[in-house]
């Protein structure tokens, strides 16, 4: 089974095959383009050739770099023509009008708008095309061991007719079983439940398979949980339906039933999208309330001693840390005096907030009651540690103790707001609070982030649950 683990290069081989195909695709579109404006007789007669290197280069960069973060090269993507297809639909037309943007940004004038369409549909129709001959290719030369990876947990008679149902599909390898103990058991067993994510990265799993088990329900869920995080696809069988509480799609393996998790980190389309939000809004408040940050740095130098800036380790993205940026509301020592004022290792929940914080300085209580101190972390959101909207920062010392639910909300970058600035900021109770963002990740959308910052700015005004 070792040969599964191996098979990456081949699979990194074949994306980059794609990747260039479809730039090469592009520049052909372009070039062809170019040529049937001039001989065609729509639009203005041309007197010259509007495809320059320049052109070609954008071009290139363009359709390379969004096809690239749209997803055209993960395997979900390309499993079935009917998404590949979409995604290729998708990233074609993203790109043409980041085109369309970046020659209007270079000051390429006076391009012609029938050889953009000519463009478009020609792109399209190459790029389709290609993909559906190396389709062709890799279903005919491609060994079985390109496709998906699977792996089994438990090993009872449920695991046992899965298995056989999967060693009858062309798309998948089984790696094996994962099962309470590998002795005295005829299964291929892997190893244990606490192997599995060792198991999952070693052979690069791509799908998990979950059938009854002998141990609790409650390990049970709090594994499908973590294996959520390492990006691998989640499926069950329907009668453990009742462990989770995310989305989840209902297929048919050969006629066996598995229930599906969809990925809850924001991917494809969105994740672009959301960054592209993230860099147009830092910029435009940098922009904006540049002078007022200028005047709150010299207030907070006039009212105390110190540094202007508060720097400190939160949990970022997947847990990994990160240094958060805010202007001073405390004393300078107030990280050393925290372990006087609360205990947080004893505490029931990762969760403290003092309402009455004697280390907050007289302008920082107003900085915090308008919430301006968090201006700074614009620059974190430009750095791409934050972004606009999303799950509190938490401290690292919380973030340890959270339990493999809460680390769900860990999932996305942390955010400048978010869900629970809208509804209660300091007021909410923790479960609430985590009941929120852990919604906001699982139901998200790019307007929805549009309609958290318009309301964020009279939940600030009005200043409820600011301390």
């Amino acid at each position: 089974m070792n040969f599964i683990a191996r098979d990456a290069p081949r699979a990194r081989g074949w994306q980059f095959l794609l990747w260039l195909g479809d730039v090469g695709c592009a520049l052909a579109a372009m070039a062809l383009a170019d040529v049937i404006r001039r001989v065609l007789p729509f639009g203005a007669p041309a007197d010259r050739y509007y495809v320059t290197w320049q052109v070609l280069l954008l071009v290139a960069f363009i359709w390379a770099s969004v096809f690239y973060f749209l997803g055209a090269y993960e395997r979900r993507n390309r499993d079935e023509w009917r998404v590949e297809a979409r995604t290729i639909f998708l990233a074609a037309t993203f790109s043409l009008f980041t085109l369309a943007a970046a020659l209007y940004y270079f000051k390429i004038e006076d391009f012609s708008r029938v050889l953009f369409a000519y463009f478009y549909l020609l792109d399209l129709g190459f790029t389709l095309a290609w993909r559906a001959g190396m389709r062709v290719v890799r279903l005919r030369r491609v060994p079985p061991r390109e496709t998906r990876r699977a792996l089994i947990i438990g090993t009872d008679a449920a695991a046992q007719e899965l298995a056989a149902q999967l060693r009858t599909l062309d798309d998948y390898a089984l790696v094996g079983f994962i099962a309470d103990t590998n002795e005295g058991n005829d299964a291929a067993v892997v190893g244990t439940l606490r192997d599995t994510l060792h198991v999952v990265i070693h052979f690069q799993v791509d799908d998990v398979f979950l059938s009854q088990t002998t141990r609790g329900r409650g390990e049970l869920a709090e594994l499908i949980l973590a294996l959520r995080e390492s990006h691998v696809r989640v499926r069950l069988l329907p009668d453990l339906l009742e462990l989770i509480t995310v989305r989840t799609g209902i297929e048919s393996l050969r006629g066996l039933p598995v229930v599906t998790l969809r990925e809850p980190a924001i991917t494809g389309i969105n994740s672009v999208l959301k960054r592209m939000l993230d860099l147009a809004g830092a910029t435009l408040g940098l922009i904006v309330c540049g002078p007022l940050m200028l005047c709150i740095a010299l207030l907070i130098r006039l009212d105390s001693k110190g540094s202007i800036f508060f720097i400190q380790e939160r949990a970022g993205q997947y847990g990994k840390p990160f240094r958060i940026y805010k202007f001073r509301t405390m004393v300078p020592n107030a990280e050393e005096l925290l372990d006087d004022l609360v205990d947080v290792e004893t505490m029931p929940e990762p969760h403290f907030k003092l309402r009455k914080d004697p280390r907050v300085t007289r302008f920082g209580a107003w900085l915090r009651h308008t919430s301006l101190d968090e201006l700074p972390q614009l620059f974190n959101v430009l750095m791409g540690d934050m972004s606009l909207v999303g799950p509190r920062p938490e401290f690292m010392r919380l973030a340890t103790r959270y339990s493999p639910t809460q680390r769900q909300r860990l999932l996305v970058k942390p955010g400048l707001t978010g869900a629970m600035q809208i509804s209660g900021r300091g007021d909410l109770g923790f479960e609430e609070r985590m009941r929120l963002e852990l919604e906001y990740i699982e139901n998200y959308s790019i307007w929805r982030d549009v309609v958290i910052l318009l309301k964020t700015v009279p939940a600030v005004l009005s200043g409820r649950g600011a301390y």
